[in-house]
């Protein structure tokens, strides 16, 4: 198993995305203006195979942005025209952050999601990549079905009981009631 995947490490297809960063107009822009176009941001090559990513090139934004400015970190779908990613504020890339991207594949190799977050810088590298593929979900466990006949009730009566098999309790009862009250000395 382990020879087959070194085997194949060669011929392994890694894919490359360009994630981009776009500036979300401030409160003060007019409704109509429009938005400025995206820049790249990092061009991050992974392997769905072996769930792991490197980053080739990054650069974070600049410009005169204020902590509260936000930006839409992702890619545009080029079929549908739909933004994939998130909204984060400009305070993410500051130098004491850790930045992290998280590129969500489906089963057929595809993004379908780009995550951004930021931790503590600590030990280790400034920008991280993570590939999570999309599992199905939990499979309910079901009983068998309850199978009726044609008039609606369970195929199989169960059988009556004896009269000893529903009152044996009372039987049991009275007998030690009879021991220990027993008669009285003549």
């Amino acid at each position: 198993m382990l020879l087959s995947k070194l085997l194949l490490l060669p011929f392994a297809v890694a894919s490359t995305v360009t994630v981009y960063v776009h500036s979300l107009p401030g409160s003060d822009h007019s409704v109509s203006a429009p938005l400025p176009t995206p820049i790249p941001l990092a061009q991050i090559d992974y392997d769905v195979s072996t769930s792991t990513g490197t980053v080739s090139s990054y650069t974070p934004p600049t410009g005169s942005y204020n902590a509260d400015h936000l930006l839409r970190i992702g890619l545009s779908d080029s079929k549908s025209g739909h933004w994939r990613g998130v909204v984060t504020s400009a305070a993410s890339f500051a130098e004491e952050y850790k930045k992290k991207f998280t590129i969500h594949v489906d089963e057929k190799g595809e993004i379908y999601h780009i995550g951004f977050g930021t931790s503590a810088k600590g030990a280790g590298e400034e920008v991280e990549v993570e590939v999570i593929k999309r599992a199905s979900g939990p499979k309910p466990l079901l009983n068998k079905p309850v199978v009726l006949n044609a008039e609606g009730k369970l195929e199989g009566k169960e059988p009556e009981k004896t009269f000893l098999q529903k009152y044996w309790w009372m039987i049991a009862l009275f007998l030690a009631v009879q021991f220990l009250a027993g008669g009285g000395k003549e």
